[in-house]
């Protein structure tokens, strides 16, 4: 978990006076400070983190767009997201994915009467144990593999 070394992280790289690097981990200590005091029973598991650090990512890259479009600098913003990317887990590939997502979903419906193995209400359920489990995998990927596996 980052979380647990990202201060010192922090004192390391303001030693060696990298400061976009320091922008992006305070960035992201805001972020986790945010989640933790946004409610009561908030805790920061992997999971939580990587949903973080996606939403960062996203953010970032539609910001480094704006500045292309504007015809700005983007060499800071670049090296900032290649940055906060080095925290993110590597990302798997599309086939990786759909298989995943076939072995989970074959797993989990096979435990269920025939008749209820045709149903889409367990798609949640499903979506859920993906998320769980490989945090970074794509819903919609998850979604054509139970359809294409129950047939619709």
């Amino acid at each position: 978990m980052l979380k647990e070394n990202i201060d010192n992280f922090i004192a390391e790289l303001i030693k060696n006076k990298q400061s976009y690097k320091v922008k992006v981990l305070r960035l992201i200590k805001s972020e986790y400070q945010k989640f933790e005091t946004s409610g009561k029973d908030k805790v920061l598991d992997d999971a939580t983190e990587i949903k973080i650090l996606k939403k960062l990512q996203k953010q970032w890259k539609e910001e480094l767009e704006l500045f292309n479009k504007a015809g700005r600098d983007t060499l800071h913003l670049t090296l900032e997201l290649e940055y906060l990317e080095s925290f993110l887990p590597k990302e798997m590939s599309e086939e990786e994915q759909r298989e995943k997502a076939a072995d989970i979903i074959e797993k989990y419906l096979m435990g269920l009467p025939i008749e209820e193995r045709k149903s889409m209400k367990y798609l949640g359920a499903i979506m859920k144990i993906m998320k769980d489990n490989y945090p970074t995998i794509d819903g919609k990927i998850v979604s054509e593999v139970y359809r294409k596996l129950l047939g619709y």
